[in-house]
């Protein structure tokens, strides 16, 4: 039974892994729609869009069967299995058997979650944006397995944004190292999810239950217990601790672990806990307490065992990290020649003064609060034209999607965006709401414009025409490009397809 229970949990948990990596990584538009509600079943996505009904539902199926959710539906946890089974694949022994039982850090763990929770309600999404396992994943896979699939079927490699990127390797690097080494320690110390979890999954209907008299004290389920979380020095299952991995009654012999509704009695009274009412021992002599060389018992010492130094290669370390730290500064010096560059031919550096959301949001604050930066509408766009914020929408808002004008535009019968996002951040919109739905406006810098007319064959809505320049208006053409407000929704295909250099002569400016 306990093989049995364990298999269907592991079928469960990669068959819904397995969808969730081919939503982020697939470069077919028909498989992402077709995995999209993977995402939508994910409990922080649920609360942050408001669906109370579904994050009960949760709730219920916890206080019922325990975290469930943890050990089939979170992908975050299934990527740490995987670390988790890669780690225990080796040939020593002391790794192959690591897992003890560790005092559970209630206080690091609820104080992440009233972290998380409280800015969640304030609709300050940096925190959760940092600790939700959705996001964290979705993050790893829009930048890091995407990328990677590009590459292996010899598509062009797409980077939607380096700090997203770096933010997703320290990531992945963390969870894996984390992992190998503790198992789901994560789960049960940092995540807000496991904490919420933990508290119904204490009570819940159906748990694990050590049955004394069977029990040999083998301490195999000990081992077996990637949570940390089976005591067998008191018998004890920490149930807000324990994620339904199936581990430990796989591994138990004697059949004295069972998922079951009942609470075994202790038969044996000198096993039940009891307050330690002996006397102190007595006080050892000091000449007593010294061993004698010629006594027959042996003195065992623990020694430190020997560790072999990891060697490190001085020069790829070296490089690697004067690319990432001088990366920002020659940003800067680019961004800074362009702007002499363009003060030098005549040019007006043009920047936008509200930078371009994603369309089908109800609003810039609703935006701002529900979504999680999770990168699944970037990773789905198929124009490319979303990549993570960094500053854009403040500091207490990153990785948000933003529209970058500069690599492509966004297209005028597409709604994939709002379609995929699980959070409610981005509403559904037919292709009809599309077209009349205002992410920005165009503005015209006239001393820019070369006036040759590509913007106004380019605009879907041809909210753009070509007037004689007047004499008020700098310029060295005849003609300059003139916006019909009304008519403009923001799509930024004229910024992308403004042949004006160094600095291009429309921009879009986002709109509340």
């Amino acid at each position: 039974m306990g093989r049995m229970l364990k298999m269907t949990r592991v079928t469960v948990s990669m068959l819904l892994f397995a969808a969730m990596v081919l939503l982020l990584v697939t470069l077919e538009s028909r498989i992402a729609t077709a995995f999209g509600w993977i995402a939508k079943i994910q409990i922080f996505p649920l609360a942050l869009s408001g669906a109370a009904t579904a994050v009960t539902i949760w709730l219920g199926i916890t206080l019922l069967f325990g975290r469930i959710y943890c050990s089939t539906v979170c992908p975050m946890g299934a990527l740490q299995d995987i670390f988790i089974r890669l780690a225990r694949l080796t040939r020593h022994r002391r790794i192959r058997n690591r897992f003890h039982y560790s005092a559970p850090r209630n206080k690091t763990r609820y104080t992440i979650f009233v972290l998380v929770a409280g800015s969640a309600i304030m609709g300050l999404i940096l925190f959760p944006l940092i600790f939700d396992p959705y996001s964290a994943f979705t993050r790893i896979g829009s930048e890091i397995l995407m990328p990677v699939t590009q590459w292996i079927t010899g598509n062009p490699v797409f980077i939607a944004s380096w700090l997203a990127f770096f933010i997703a390797i320290a990531t992945l690097f963390t969870v894996g190292l984390v992992a190998a080494r503790n198992g789901r320690l994560i789960c049960n110390t940092v995540c807000p999810i496991g904490a919420t979890l933990g508290i119904f999954s204490r009570w819940s209907l159906f748990h694990f239950d050590i049955d004394t008299d069977l029990c040999i004290n083998c301490r195999k389920c000990e081992h077996a217990c990637k949570a940390g979380c089976i005591n067998t020095a008191d018998h004890v299952i920490d149930g807000s601790r324990c994620i339904n991995c199936f581990n430990c009654v796989n591994a138990c012999d004697s059949n004295a672990l069972r998922y079951t509704t009942r609470r075994k009695k202790l038969s044996i009274p000198m096993m039940q806990h009891i307050k330690n009412t002996a006397a102190p021992a007595p006080a050892i002599k000091p000449e007593e307490s010294s061993p004698k060389v010629n006594d027959t018992c042996s003195v065992h010492t623990n020694k430190p065992e020997k560790t072999t130094p990891v060697k490190i290669d001085r020069r790829k370390f070296l490089a690697t990290g004067l690319i990432v730290a001088t990366t920002p500064a020659l940003t800067a010096i680019a961004h800074g020649a362009k702007r002499i560059q363009a003060l030098e031919r005549g040019s007006k550096p043009l920047v936008p003064s509200r930078y371009v959301a994603p369309p089908g949001r109800h609003s810039m604050t609703r935006f701002l609060e529900k979504c999680t930066g999770c990168g699944l509408c970037v990773a789905r766009c198929p124009a490319k034209v979303l990549r993570p914020s960094s500053n854009e929408f403040g500091w207490l808002h990153p990785l948000h999607p933003v529209m970058d004008f500069e690599s492509s535009y966004c297209r005028y019968n597409c709604t994939r965006c709002t379609e995929v996002c699980p959070t409610g951040a981005l509403l559904p919109l037919t292709i009809e709401e599309k077209h009349i739905f205002i992410i920005g406006h165009a503005q015209v810098e006239p001393a820019n414009c070369i006036g040759c007319g590509l913007c106004v064959s380019r605009c879907p809505r041809k909210a753009i025409a070509l007037r004689p320049r007047t004499a008020t208006s700098p310029g060295h053409s005849r003609s300059i490009a003139t916006v019909d407000t009304a008519a403009c929704i923001g799509c930024g295909a004229c910024e992308y397809i403004c042949p004006a250099t160094p600095i291009k002569a429309i921009v879009i400016n986002g709109v509340v």
